[in-house]
């Protein structure tokens, strides 16, 4: 029986992207069990994984984190994210997960040079390396030196749970509304749709996702400079049903983001059946496929005369598009997903 560590630290901040994958990914583990494979799980004090003595989970705690040398050893280790707070202790095998190299274009230049020198060191110890993308492999392939490891490119599994009896959110009414997701930061672009809204004068606009950032305080500036706070709301942080309710009841879900690993709210749009109109950078065209619109720029009126065109073609046919969107959607499923990490733990195990 092989003994396999998965490390779930990130699920530290349950609602963040990387917290949802780790999440997700136990669960799917769980539901999907591998013969030949025994998952300990490796977590933070604040989170605890209602599952059955089938698997074991481990605390993380300070001296873990420093002294790797105390960890029992696993024939495999799996970091989910590409810079794990843990280290495998030596002589297990590793896999490393990228998600992406944001980065290069997130951090002042100092910074960014000390995040790829860390993530080239993480990557020197992985005996194998995931990247989430297409895009994700050939940013590490442009940007460090992978001594000839190839990267196993798996997509993400998305997990949309239906809530048919989900409520309109207490912050709207019954007037049409755009719909965007995100960390408000500058690379997710979201200060695009404020002037957008100009052209769009009986929309309601909702930005939901952390917004207590730097970024967020200049998004809010320019909401109330164009008298925009009566019709775009930013609700923080929402759950789940909220969330759910926003997708499948929008006129249209705006990603603008330039910088993305995956981009997952992408998957769980169309699996609502929302109408979707992205952005053209890094891996979100990847996801988006030919089912979603694209922005060719950012100028309100190319994005509005975009969105009116394909709402119109859309609004022909309704129930046809939205079944598209779900088709498209379902390839990004979380039985694959597990599968192929599955069948590369095996691999890895038996090199």
């Amino acid at each position: 029986m092989a003994e396999l560590l998965i490390d779930l630290y990130k699920t530290k901040d349950p609602y963040s992207g990387l917290g949802q994958f780790s999440l997700n990914f136990a669960r799917a583990i769980i539901e999907h069990p591998r013969a030949g494979q025994r998952v300990t799980f490796l977590r933070p004090r604040e989170f605890s994984l209602p599952i059955s003595e089938d698997y074991r989970q481990v605390q993380a705690n300070a001296v873990m984190r420093y002294l790797p040398i105390v960890h029992r050893k696993y024939d495999l280790w799996h970091s989910l994210h590409q810079f794990p707070a843990h280290q495998s202790p030596k002589g297990s095998r590793t896999i490393l997960t990228v998600h992406d190299l944001n980065f290069l274009v997130d951090k002042s230049p100092s910074k960014a040079e000390r995040y790829l020198a860390e993530l080239q060191r993480n990557l020197d110890r992985a005996f194998a390396v995931t990247a989430i993308s297409n895009y994700t492999r050939t940013q590490l392939e442009e940007h460090t030196n992978l001594h000839g490891k190839p990267v196993h490119v798996i997509h993400n599994g998305v997990r949309q749970d239906i809530y048919p009896n989900a409520q309109r959110p207490a912050f709207m009414d019954d007037r049409p509304f755009f719909f965007a997701i995100g960390v408000f930061k500058q690379t997710k672009n979201l200060h695009s749709l404020i002037p957008l809204m100009e052209y769009f004068p009986d929309h309601q606009l909702v930005i939901a996702g952390n917004n207590a950032t730097s970024y967020g305080m200049e998004v809010r500036r320019l909401i109330k400079d164009a008298d925009l706070e009566h019709r775009v709301h930013l609700p923080g942080t929402i759950d789940d049903q909220s969330k759910y309710w926003l997708y499948a009841n929008c006129e249209a879900f705006l990603f603008p983001s330039l910088a993305e690993g995956f981009g997952m709210p992408v998957v769980e749009a169309m699996s609502a059946g929302a109408a979707v109109f992205l952005s053209r950078r890094s891996s979100v065209p990847e996801v988006g496929g030919d089912a979603a619109s694209y922005f060719d720029d950012f100028a309100p009126e190319s994005m509005a005369t975009t969105i009116q065109r394909h709402l119109q073609k859309r609004n022909a046919g309704v129930s046809a598009d939205q079944e598209r969107m779900r088709a498209h959607a379902a390839q990004f499923n979380w039985t694959n997903c597990i599968g192929q990490y599955q069948d590369l733990y095996e691999q890895v195990i038996r090199a």
